[in-house]
């Protein structure tokens, strides 16, 4: 066998050594640029451009709010601003804003007022201040504008449950609003009364078993810790019994002790001339030989003299004055009813004599619930007095005035002293005699004079103690003008209450009540003194810098006498 071989080729492979020569890659200067821009420059630049515009569009509306053009009222010791304008109202830092045509006769509606003047108390628009300073800072944030929405809703809900809880008529409160609903509004930081979430606040309206409790517990759970933390309300826990920590009297500032004693040096110059007729207490005297133009004096220097110099001035002079509350015709009607006992300018009348007239024929309504002590109890429900415009009118045209003679201030004094050792006993009130000393005589019907003792200083334990706008003397006229002692026989003699009302750390008065033996009296004292500090913020007392709760303690005495009828 042979074997055949083909011959090789004589081509050789040719062997191919790769060698990887280093070789520098020249970049242009427009790919090393954008390999090298800094996108972190461009989102900071856009932050603070945002930024910039939401600060420049939050100092842009307060501009506009603080230039409004408008008259400049103190209304209810409150700054109010009466725009021509027409525009919902709306309140802003310390200041309500509002129509001129909400503000009648000299009055503005008192459910708008109060409504905005909570927003004020509580300043609530600091609180939007705040959130709009953060917003504009975390504008990114999805959070702050829940938050936002959330704390304004909530501000609401707190004004309209301050409204409701005094006024209590809902659905009026509630047509109110919806009247105002188109009202043009487009300012921001606001608090505006037709703030259109109106279906939430008419849910929350008419929510009888939390009255607000749930609304407020959810809403001002914050969207996260840090401005939860911010927007927490400053609040007070120097509690420490304070229904034993019981006020009476302002302590005056250097300007106003020298105005008193001014005042109380005129006052003595005219009463010592009549220092017999004083000591005597002799009514029938004063009424006839002390001028009426030194009467009218003397009441306009009590007015000037500091409650706590009361027990330096002999007598007590004051106009008794019918106030202007006109009934509806839905209780005109109510009145019909045989339930209800009816006195018509001093007069008891028959119920169906009142079908003759209409409820814009009276100028004052006083309804009371009589009590079991009352002998007309088991007879009638509740005893109604009524006044007619023209008897309203005439009688406060007349400018009749009251006269009460003080006991002597050092018993007073003592009496004082001792109830500072045991506050929570009731303190005797300082009696007083009183008449009325109107130019008419040959009386035909018996009414009460009013007499507010000074209050009673049962604690010392405070820096500052609270102080009433105006002062306390201002307090004590709107009780006396505001009390109507219709309701009462006229027998009853001398009655005297004893009212006590705490005053809260932000200046609000609440738990008013009355301890003493005519629950006529007592019901009156309270409805009195409850009006006399409506929409009314005191200065709150203070202790070493903070507000503390206090309670005022105030003495009330009432007398009857014999009074003509004004013809």
């Amino acid at each position: 066998m042979s074997i055949e071989t083909k011959e090789i080729a004589k081509d050789k492979p040719v062997l191919l050594i790769e060698q990887e020569i280093p070789q520098q890659i020249l970049q242009t200067p427009a790919t090393m640029q954008a390999e090298k821009f800094d996108y972190t420059q461009l989102l900071l630049v856009i932050y603070f451009v945002i930024s910039g515009l939401l600060i420049a569009k939050m100092l842009y509306s307060i501009l506009k709010i603080k230039t409004l053009k408008g008259r400049k009222i103190i209304y209810q010791n409150r700054n109010v601003i009466l725009l021509k304008e027409e525009i919902a109202p709306f309140s802003f830092l310390s200041t309500i804003y509002l129509s001129e045509k909400y503000f009648k006769d000299q009055k503005i509606d008192e459910r708008i007022f109060l409504h905005e003047e909570i927003h004020v108390k509580q300043k609530h628009s600091f609180d939007v201040l705040l959130i709009e300073v953060v917003k504009s800072f975390s504008w990114f944030n999805p959070f702050i504008y829940f938050y936002k929405n959330v704390m304004i809703t909530n501000h609401e809900f707190l004004a309209d449950e301050e409204v409701i809880i005094k006024n209590e008529n809902i659905k009026n409160y509630q047509e109110l609003i919806l009247n105002e609903v188109l009202t043009q509004q487009n300012l921001q930081l606001t608090h505006q009364f037709n703030f259109n979430n109106t279906k939430k606040r008419f849910i929350m309206m008419t929510k009888k078993n939390s009255k607000f409790a749930e609304a407020k517990k959810y809403l001002v759970i914050p969207a996260f810790t840090a401005l939860a933390l911010i927007f927490a309300e400053r609040t007070y826990a120097n509690d420490k019994g304070a229904a034993d920590n019981y006020l009476s009297i302002t302590q005056p500032t250097k300007v106003n002790k020298i105005y008193s004693n001014d005042a109380i040096k005129e006052f003595l110059e005219i009463t010592d001339k009549y220092a017999d007729i004083i000591r005597d207490r002799d009514f029938d005297r004063f009424k006839k030989e002390v001028p009426r133009d030194e009467q009218l004096k003397l009441i306009e220097l009590r007015d000037q003299i500091n409650v706590i110099d009361w027990n330096k001035i002999p007598v007590w002079v004051s106009y008794q004055e019918i106030n202007k509350q006109i009934p509806t015709q839905k209780q005109l009607n109510q009145f019909l009813n045989s339930d209800y006992k009816i006195t018509l300018n001093g007069e008891i009348i028959d119920n169906i004599i009142l079908k003759s007239y209409k409820n814009t024929d009276f100028y004052n309504v006083y309804l009371l619930k009589i009590q079991p002590k009352n002998p007309d109890y088991g007879k009638f429900d509740y005893a109604v007095s009524l006044y007619t415009t023209d008897y309203a009118e005439k009688f406060n045209l007349q400018k009749n005035i009251a006269v009460s003679f003080t006991v002597n201030s050092e018993d007073s004094k003592s009496k004082t002293k001792k109830d500072t050792i045991t506050p929570k006993k009731d303190i005797a009130a300082k009696v007083s005699e009183l008449k009325s000393t109107n130019n008419n005589s040959n009386s035909e019907r018996k009414v009460q004079d009013l007499a507010i003792s000074p209050a009673v200083n049962v604690t010392q334990e405070v820096t500052t103690v609270p102080e009433y706008p105006g002062g306390i003397n201002a307090m004590r006229q709107k009780v006396s003008n505001t009390f109507n002692g219709a309701a009462f026989k006229g027998d009853e003699g001398v009655v005297k209450s004893n009212i006590n009302f705490t005053i809260s750390e932000k200046g609000e008065v609440s738990n008013i009540k009355a301890s003493g033996n005519n629950e006529i009296f007592n019901t009156e004292a309270i409805r009195s003194v409850k009006l006399a500090n409506e929409n009314i913020s005191w200065k709150p007392a203070t202790k070493d810098g903070s507000a503390v709760k206090y309670i005022f303690k105030l003495p009330l005495t009432m007398s009857f006498e014999a009074f003509k009828k004004t013809q």
